[in-house]
């Protein structure tokens, strides 16, 4: 009885991960973005390290919840600060793009993660902070329904320029 209570704490220890605070807070401008098919959206987000040491920003990490929406982590790269003092923020800047695929099917795709990596040297990589984000995708009309709303508003000019000669 003794080696099962010993074994079933240590698997309960094992898979039970310790929780940790962020050191970096990430603050997106807008946690949803919507777009269609084919289109990319920027999203852009102010960082705040909320330690009491500098913390440098090496890397990143992401997942999205569709192989339909594809991150770019470019911006990230480009735009963030090197570091931050303990308590500094940055300015408001481009952090990640979402590319989504054509054809996507409407609706809102959530548990999406960008993680920001880095620690106490430029050599870390450990993670300092996450955010969720979710990228709701609307219909794009069909290329007939354009052409009917089209051909409507060309007959109600017509209309009205028939009207006004009489």
């Amino acid at each position: 009885m003794t080696k099962l209570l010993v074994l079933s704490l240590m698997v309960t220890t094992f898979l039970c991960a310790a929780a940790q605070a962020d050191s970096i807070d990430i603050t997106l401008t807008e946690s949803t973005l919507t777009g269609s098919g084919g289109g990319t959206l920027t999203f852009y987000a102010t960082l705040t390290n909320v330690t009491n040491g500098t913390i440098c920003l090496n890397g990143d990490s992401f997942a999205t919840s569709s192989v339909l929406l594809t991150l770019n982590d470019n911006p990230f790269l480009k735009n963030a600060p090197m570091s931050l003092a303990a308590g500094q923020s940055s300015s408001p800047f481009e952090i990640f793009q979402v590319f989504i695929a054509p054809g996507t099917p409407p609706g809102t795709y959530a548990f999406n993660t960008f993680t920001i990596l880095g620690g106490a040297s430029d050599t870390a990589f450990d993670v300092m902070g996450s955010t969720n984000f979710a990228v709701a995708v609307s219909p794009v009309p069909e290329p007939s329904t354009l052409l009917l709303l089209g051909a409507g508003l060309v007959g109600l000019a017509l209309k009205k320029q028939y009207q006004q000669r009489d």
